[in-house]
């Protein structure tokens, strides 16, 4: 292994722009409901057209977190559409892991948009870690709908690690040749995990809210291989690590499948999205996941108010937030931005990047 990983080549594509690309179909309604099945999120917003229709947004939404679907990706060694996270070159064949990202939310994204996105490499740095070297990759990543006009921005970051080298290309990552033995993930067998329903709590204002003040929690799980799959489904991101054993264990060196990020995303998300109400706005999301979680976890999203500040005549609410499995691991934190209206105001549904 070469003393840096990062060769003049691979600086050479800080920079770089992807062209457009525009999704195969625009956002249907079955695509923002599977959405929020597959995270068990029962906002009506999402699901309920009638709902959404007497709401400020006038017709269904698409979580905010969730707007791109992979339709019909590539099956490569990583599984399906993990192949672009190697567009840097290398000199190691390792996964991509979900290092955390940085979104601003512009515009509500409603069913029937056509998401178009492109990638801008940001920065490229290497870092060691308890594994070994470790090469940052952070792509910004930005959406516009139909009419070009901007959804969404956000800073993505993935994780490549090296890990001992086979004998085969293909082994590049092997670090055992034998299964370890996990536990079958709950419910039991006459057991049937139910769906949550919606409900309706009062719309809390910025005159309410102060330093301290603690978000009311959202606890998922126990999480099962089947929301794993579930996921994938809706999103379309079929990455082995998250369903296929043997390939987590024996050619990424896993303890287990893992939990997505992205569903964790969605999960924090949610925390902030309940706090903001239907007459909020969440306005900013940045996270760093520093841990992993497995079928069997119970994993609840907690978040404090840390800030609060009138901006433009907006009042602007900062929040921690975290997530934390049931042995009290915290495997994702960072901080939520939320807009609410004070007494009489109505917010608007377009916004300014933040720098």
């Amino acid at each position: 292994m070469p003393d840096t990983l990062i060769t003049p080549e691979v600086l050479a594509l800080i920079g770089q722009e992807t062209p457009p690309e525009r999704n195969k179909f625009p956002i249907s309604e079955e695509m923002a409901y599977d959405l929020a099945n597959a995270t068990e999120d029962p906002n009506p917003l999402y699901t309920d057209p009638d709902h959404a229709a007497r709401s400020r947004f006038g017709r269904l939404l698409c979580p905010p977190l969730a707007t791109w679907k992979d339709i019909a990706p590539p099956i490569g060694y990583f599984g399906a559409g993990q192949e672009s996270h190697f567009q840097v070159p290398l000199p190691f064949n390792s996964y991509g892991l979900n290092g955390g990202a940085d979104w601003q939310f512009l515009r509500p994204v409603y069913t029937g948009d056509w998401i178009t996105r492109q990638f801008r490499v940001m920065d490229i740095f290497e870092k060691t870690g308890r594994s070994g070297p470790l090469v940052f990759i952070v792509r910004r990543e930005t959406q516009t709908n139909q009419d070009g006009l901007v959804v969404q921005r956000a800073d993505r970051v993935s994780i490549h690690r090296a890990l001992p080298a086979g004998d085969q290309p293909a082994q590049a990552v092997n670090v055992s040749d034998e299964l370890n033995t996990v536990s079958v993930s709950p419910p039991a067998p006459d057991v049937v995990l139910e769906q949550p329903q919606p409900g309706s709590q009062p719309q809390i204002h910025y005159e309410d809210v102060s330093v301290g003040r603690e978000l009311t929690p959202v606890v998922k799980g126990p999480l099962t291989t089947t929301h794993l799959v579930r996921w994938a489904a809706a999103n379309g991101n079929y990455a082995r690590i998250h369903w296929d054993l043997p390939f987590a264990q024996l050619r990424q060196g896993l303890a287990n499948v893992v939990i997505n990020g992205s569903l964790k995303n969605q999960y924090l998300g949610q925390l902030a999205i309940n706090f903001a109400g239907e007459e909020g706005w969440f306005r900013r999301f940045y996270v760093e996941h520093r841990g992993m979680d497995y079928p069997g976890d119970v994993i609840t999203a907690t978040g404090v108010v840390t800030s609060t500040e009138e901006r433009d005549g907006f009042g602007h609410v900062e929040c921690r937030v975290a997530l934390r499995n049931q042995r009290g691991e915290e495997t994702a934190s960072g901080r939520a931005i939320v807009v609410l209206p004070k007494m009489g105001q109505s917010l608007p549904l377009v916004w300014e990047p933040q720098d």
